[in-house]
């Protein structure tokens, strides 16, 4: 399987979940083991559209390569309208493919962020669609603080540190904005920015005056609480916490970092040599 032929479109508990270039096919692949599943057509529009997705363990399950997933395939194969469907490893079929109508915008190739058990993907940096887990039920959450954000280049969705819904965005190449979500009982979405980071007190003032093209957030890794900021080739990593940088070593042109963790399960019954 040669790389080139493939977008990456999430990767989470150990797996990854690709799109064939050319025939549209989906893959998860399991990045330690290398053991590669090919998934049956879902059931969505078979013409045009923008499509997203996201692979996670399936509920109920401990941290093993071998236990069961779950895929959801989302995007909006016609204007004003955005759809969903699930795959299970377990059962091998789709659920069928459901609907909302939605403003005129298309499902954006931006990570997918995973809050308690919903999944959140992106409108053309304008809204939120929502998959809840539990009844496969689509919502659309239109307000975003988009007076707020319209100096942003793109923005990232993300969890904050206490398990709600986050965005970040970079404001005029030097400030790192993030934000989080709280939703009332009755359903009123507000916005809150949590905190806002001086990019020039973490970055080379020099690499950031020479920036053309743009700053922008383009990943997250949820477990180690790193955003990934992406300018001119190169990738910096901030550690939100302790506010420490690291210059990722490759650079090269990307639009999002889909960052990748393992994990083990200690034996039970260990012994000794």
């Amino acid at each position: 399987m040669s790389h080139r032929d493939w977008w990456a479109f999430d990767c989470r508990h150990g797996r990854a979940l690709l799109e064939n270039k050319d025939s549209s096919a989906l893959l998860v692949l399991d990045i330690l083991t290398g053991e590669e599943h090919y998934l049956p057509t879902p059931p969505a529009p078979p013409c045009g559209g923008v499509f997203n997705g996201a692979v996670l363990r399936a509920t109920g399950h401990g941290d093993c390569h071998s236990c069961p997933f779950l895929v959801v395939y989302v995007g909006s194969p016609d204007t004003y309208v955005a759809g969903a469907c699930v795959y299970s490893s377990e059962t091998g079929v789709w659920t069928d493919f459901s609907s909302i109508e939605i403003p005129s915008y298309s499902v954006d190739a931006r990570p997918t962020a995973l809050v308690g058990n919903t999944l959140y993907w992106l409108l053309d940096n304008s809204c939120i669609i929502e998959f809840d887990l539990d009844d496969h039920r689509l919502g659309l959450i239109e307000r975003i603080p988009y007076d707020d954000l319209c100096s942003y280049g793109e923005i990232l969705l993300m969890p904050t540190d206490d398990g709600l819904l986050g965005l970040a965005g970079v404001e005029y190449f030097n400030y790192l904005h993030v934000w989080s979500m709280a939703k009332s009982i009755e359903g009123v979405v507000t916005w809150t920015r949590q905190r806002v980071i001086d990019l020039n007190k973490l970055i080379s003032p020099e690499v950031l005056s020479t920036c053309t093209t743009g700053v922008d957030a383009i990943g997250f890794a949820q477990d180690a609480g790193v955003i990934f900021i992406y300018l001119e080739r190169n990738v910096y990593m901030i550690h939100l916490k302790s506010m420490q940088v690291k210059e990722v070593s490759e650079k090269g042109t990307y639009s999002c970092i889909l960052p990748y963790a393992s994990f083990y399960s200690p034996d039970p019954n260990p012994t000794l040599d």
